[in-house]
Formats: C-alpha cells, sequence, structure tokens
C-alpha cells in the first residue's frame, strides 16, 4: 500500500478531518514536540489521548458522532484556554507551558468548528426535508 495515498486529501470532508487528526498526532506533535522540549514521543502520546477518540468519531462519519466529537472539542478548548490563559493571568505572558498546549488548543478549536459546520448543515438538511 502506497503510504502517499493513505495520506492523500479526498473529496469526502470527514475522512479528509480523519487524515488531518492523524498526521497531526503522528508527525506534527512529534516534531513539535522535539523542537520544545528535546524529546520523542511524550507530545505524541498526549495527542493520542487528546485527539484519539476524536479521530475514532471522524472515521465513524455518523451524525452522532459528530456530535460528541463536537462536545469533546469544546471541552477540550475550553480547558486548554485555561491552561493558556493562566499564564497571562499570573503576568508572566507566554510561557514554555502555553508555548507547547497551543497547537493542542488549535486543533480543538478546528475539530470544533467543523464539527459545530458539518451538525448545523445536517439540521438545516433535516428541517427543509420536514418543511418539504
Amino acid at each position: 500500500m502506497n503510504l502517499r495515498a493513505l495520506f492523500k486529501l479526498t473529496g469526502k470532508r470527514k475522512m479528509n478531518l480523519l487524515k488531518i487528526n492523524l498526521l497531526f498526532i503522528f508527525i506534527f506533535l512529534n516534531i513539535w514536540d522535539f523542537v520544545i522540549s528535546r524529546e520523542f514521543i511524550n507530545g505524541m502520546a498526549f495527542g493520542l489521548v487528546m485527539f484519539g477518540p476524536v479521530a475514532f468519531l471522524w472515521f465513524m462519519g455518523t451524525i452522532k458522532s459528530v456530535a460528541l466529537l463536537t462536545l469533546i472539542s469544546i471541552f477540550e478548548f475550553t480547558l486548554l484556554s485555561i491552561i493558556l490563559v493562566e499564564g497571562f493571568e499570573l503576568g508572566q505572558g507566554i510561557t514554555a507551558k502555553s508555548l507547547f498546549w497551543s497547537p493542542y488548543f488549535l486543533m480543538a478549536a478546528v475539530n470544533g468548528f467543523w464539527g459545530l459546520k458539518i451538525y448545523s448543515e445536517f439540521k438545516e438538511e433535516k428541517e427543509l426535508k420536514i418543511k418539504n
């Protein structure tokens, strides 16, 4: 199997989001962790715990799984925003801790945004079908 074909983006939005999450977990987080703390696997382990269930739910592709992953992403986004704002609140500015968690924060925001978008489009289509 060609590895490049496995990660090639296609026309299906849900499968593309699954692939983006997997690339983020396995490739970007290892590079990010090495740049920040000179360690391997640590960032990927955090990524697997945080975004593994979300990637699995993107793979499932049902509207219930999209709703659940949206809730998980909103929860992650809220917790990570507390961690990031904590550094500013204590007057420390941008700390190593806030810098380390920023890609996780952005990925949780992306997953939450796309989950909300897909769920709202589904609800609109469902309302149109009911009216017609």
